[in-house]
């Protein structure tokens, strides 16, 4: 999946003078809104894909953003492995081992979303298939 954002240009003229990028359309359209009631130029909101030559790189597309793998994301991780384990267990260790392994862990995610967005996609294009004649 690519990620979205939206840019937000002033135009004096037929000349670009002033662009903010936004990753909310709401946001840009409510920014857009208030400035062109300024009487300062012609804003408009362009929607547009973000490039991160990272990802290009990589060659390989992200399907769907995973939350990270940062000090909240592993606590929150911790708390409900606490929640779910009926007897006790080495916090610190499960917190260390997440942090230690959280690269590759958060490669094995990104594999299993997209293959299931796969057989996901799959199912529905054959049952519409199936459904519709």
């Amino acid at each position: 999946m690519t990620e979205k954002v939206w840019a937000v240009t002033l135009s004096d003229g037929l000349k670009v003078t002033q662009i903010e990028l936004f990753d909310n359309e709401s946001d840009a359209d409510n920014f857009a809104h208030e400035m062109a009631s300024s009487g300062k130029g012609h804003y408009q909101v362009l929607e547009t894909n973000l490039n991160m030559r990272d990802e290009k790189i990589a060659g390989e597309p992200r399907w769907t953003e995973l939350t990270t793998f940062n000090a909240q994301c592993i606590e929150c991780l911790v708390q409900d492995i606490i929640h779910e384990q009926e007897k006790p267990f080495d916090e610190a260790a499960c917190a260390k081992f997440l942090e230690e392994h959280k690269v590759e862990l958060q490669k094995e995610a990104d594999d299993v979303i997209h293959e299931l967005l796969k057989k996901r996609l799959h199912d529905y294009v054959n049952n519409e298939r199936i459904i519709l004649g």
